[in-house]
């Protein structure tokens, strides 16, 4: 690594000399991707980059060279990429937060620098960019929109990008002190092949990604920022025809990088964003992430994950539907969020009070957490309330979390939950804990072991994402990387990994065991071959009947395999296929693949779409009967984006997703929860599901937007014989919603 004037920073627990700061009088920088600046000789420079994905830490195959320099204005980080002639320059504009298929920077830093929270600020050869929080080591939320500038350059030689982060884009702890350390890593991806090249040596793929990233000691400056985001929408119902308007105002103040304070007011809380269309039959609820900017805004404190997959805290609860079953969603008065840090420890305050409430139809949310971070322990803790007064209900969760990290090896991590719920005639009690050891030898070798104990009246679902309760699990995983390093071989690299599981409810009934195997292709033009297997051994399923008894399922298998191909000129392929076994045990298969074309750097087109076929799926139907039909499947998408000129985008999504369901066989639960015939009649179905929406959206200042949003779809469930052909005639009739909204939110 090159070194400028000696200064400190700490990688991997050694001491190294780097560049020093900047002066503030030599740190005015124009961010406009050129790297010209005077103030740029006195920046620390970094180009020990090495290839981290694959996880080979070869020599990457052009060179890059990172900047960093602490200014007034903020955090100001350069990328010098090498890029010569007759390497492909990938340049397709995407939407913020989406894939980016092309070349690009990235700038992950946490901060505090105590493994906590990092963030990820990308930017691509085109100009698009990505931000994101990271918790809990490497789990990434692009929920957040972070308020930075940026830009590239292009050269014969190559390319540069600039980024400046201000003081107030996240909360910082100590934020007067004269002097801070933070942690970050730089990176590249080379569009064309997909080479992931990096400084420090991490990758968000192992165990232990925040904690490894670089320390840096720089100056700080001082800074407070007050917004005021005001808002207006007008909509029409042609479905209802209904004209509705309203109005609103979030406000953030960030006095110092040590508090901050966020609050709504009759928010907007309604997405200008399509959610994927999901038919689920299953007993388990699907997850979908939120993009409102009150609850991405500094929320990443509050990001507390079990084991499961759950969240303690599923902010789409919040303004969700309404106890009532009304139909209709939650309007939501007032919310109030209060960050900081004080004393060693970070606080958050959480309050929402949904509309109504005083008449018992909306809901009260609250949370607070508390977070003493540390370079090897951290412990915190959580608590949550929910008050539904429709259904009488309070609930409320503590949960303790810590992680230690002992040395670069080894992570440890874990959890205690307790729940209480005070409902009539159904006051719980309940509880859970996990733990999770990773350890990682070396750069090509990983193992993980993971176990779980949730009791049966363990409940955080009234302000959480709760899979289920009831569950003893043990999970184990081993993953090992190789490096090709024949120059001539199409391979750069094969990874291995396998993962087992024991499941068991609370009271002792086997949930099928599952081992997992997945062999992995790493070619050197950028595609990629997985081809897994996964096997179930027999066991119980105590969810599917919603509490009418076990159900015994046999032995059953799944093959599966997907190919990721690179970029052939302006067209891009992904294709996937497995045969399974469901239900009894009747085969299945599954086939499709996105096609993606990018007919200018402005305008790219995607279109996908999988078909499925199988013989015996296995449906409740009510008490302790169910069904096994004959069902065939296809989900179609459509996605146009286009980019007319800058800061201006247009958006169409269209989704269609059906289903038939024949030939059912009707069953009901019998000795050992084995599934006997029966004679209950049952009929076919067929389920219909369709949506589109066309999205235009102008930034005409810094977070500030124009929305114009169209949208029509629909849903139906249908008895009776119907195929595939009849349904997608059908699809575009289909008209639950069909409205058009204008939005306009501006910064003061």
């Amino acid at each position: 690594m090159s070194v400028a004037k000696p200064t400190r920073a700490l990688v991997g627990g050694a001491l190294l000399l780097i560049g020093g700061a900047a002066s503030a009088e030599a740190s005015e920088i124009k961010i406009d991707g050129h790297l010209d600046d005077a103030a740029w000789a006195s920046a620390q420079v970094f180009r020990d980059f090495v290839v981290v994905e694959p996880y080979t830490l070869a020599q990457p195959s052009y060179a890059t060279e990172a900047l960093l320099l602490s200014t007034p204005q903020g955090i100001v980080i350069g990328f010098r990429c090498s890029q010569p002639e007759g390497v492909p320059r990938l340049r397709a504009r995407t939407p913020r937060d989406a894939d980016i298929p092309g070349d690009r920077v990235n700038v992950f830093i946490d901060f505090n620098a105590d493994g906590e929270t990092g963030y990820n600020f990308t930017i691509a050869l085109s100009g698009s960019t990505q931000d994101a929080t990271i918790t809990n080591e490497n789990n990434f939320s692009p929920d957040w929109d972070g308020d930075w500038k940026h830009r590239v350059a292009e050269t014969d030689e190559g390319w540069s990008a600039e980024f400046l982060l201000p003081w107030t884009v996240a909360p910082m702890r100590d934020s007067s002190a004269p002097r801070r350390t933070i942690a970050i890593m730089f990176d590249r991806v080379l569009g064309s092949t997909k080479e992931r090249s990096g400084y420090p040596a991490a990758s968000f793929r192992r165990p232990r990604f925040v904690s490894e990233f670089a320390r840096v000691e720089i100056d700080q400056y001082q800074a407070s920022v007050f917004h005021v985001f005001p808002y207006a929408t007008a909509s029409r119902d042609f479905v209802g025809s209904r004209n509705e308007g309203k109005g609103g105002a979030d406000l953030y103040w960030k006095p110092s990088g040590d508090l901050q304070l966020t609050a709504a007011l009759n928010p907007d809380f309604g997405q200008v964003e399509a959610d994927e269309l999901v038919v689920n039959f299953d007993a388990i609820e699907t997850f979908f992430s939120d993009r409102r900017p009150f609850f991405t805004e500094n929320q990443s404190l509050f990001d507390v994950r079990s084991s499961d997959g759950g969240q303690l805290i599923y902010t789409r609860r919040i303004g969700g539907p309404r106890d009532d079953n009304a139909g209709l969603a939650a309007d939501i008065d007032v919310a109030l969020k209060l960050n900081g840090s004080a004393l060693g420890f970070n606080y958050g305050v959480l309050a929402a009070q949904e509309s109504d409430y005083a008449d018992d139809l909306g809901s009260l949310f609250l949370a607070q957490r508390l977070l003493r971070p540390g370079d090897q322990f951290s412990i915190g803790y959580l608590g949550t309330y929910a008050d539904r007064p429709f259904l009488t209900r309070e609930s409320s969760v503590h949960a303790i979390d810590a992680s230690w990290r002992p040395d670069p090896h080894w992570t440890v991590a874990g959890q205690l939950i307790a729940s209480q719920i005070d409902q009539p005639g159904a006051h719980q009690n309940g509880g859970g804990a996990w733990a999770r050891i990773d350890y990682a030898p070396d750069a090509a070798h990983r193992q993980q072991l993971e176990l779980t104990h949730f009791d049966r009246q363990l409940d955080f679902n009234d302000i959480g994402f709760q899979r289920r309760p009831s569950l003893n699990e043990a999970r184990w995983l081993w993953e090992r990387q190789q490096q090709v390093d024949d120059p001539d071989s199409r391979l750069r690299g094969r990874l291995l990994r396998a993962r087992a599981t024991n499941r068991h409810n609370d009271a002792g009934d086997n949930l099928q065991s599952t081992l997992s195997l997945d062999y992995v292709l790493q070619f050197r033009n950028g595609g990629e071959f997985l081809a897994n297997a996964f096997l179930q051994s027999a066991g119980f399923d105590d969810l599917i009947s919603r509490g009418n008894g076990l159900v015994r399922l046999p032995t059953r298998q799944q093959y599966y395999a997907e190919y990721s191909a690179p970029r052939v000129g302006r067209w891009q392929l992904y294709l996937s296929g497995r045969g399974f076994q469901e239900g009894q045990g009747g085969q299945g298969l599954e086939a499709g693949g996105q096609l993606s074309f990018f007919a200018s750097n402005t305008l790219t087109a995607q279109i996908s779409s999988y078909a499925l076929d199988s013989k015996d799926w296995l449906l409740w139907e009510s008490d302790e009967l169910f069904g096994l039909y004959q069902r065939q499947r296809i989900s179609s998408a459509l996605n146009l984006d286009w980019f007319p000129a800058p800061q201006h985008e247009l958006r169409l999504k269209l989704q269609w997703l059906a289903i038939t369901a024949q030939d059912p066989r009707a069953a009901r639960i019998g000795a050992g929860g084995r599934l006997q015939a029966s004679n209950d009649a049952l009929s076919d179905f067929s389920v219909n599901n369709f949506g589109v929406q066309i999205r235009y959206r102008w930034e005409f200042a810094p977070q500030s937007d124009l929305y114009v949003v169209y949208g029509r779809g629909g849903f139906i469930e249908e008895q009776g014989e119907r195929d595939l052909s009849d349904l997608l005639d059908d699809a575009f009739s289909l008209r639950d919603a069909d409205q058009l909204l204008v939005k306009l939110r501006r910064r003061f």
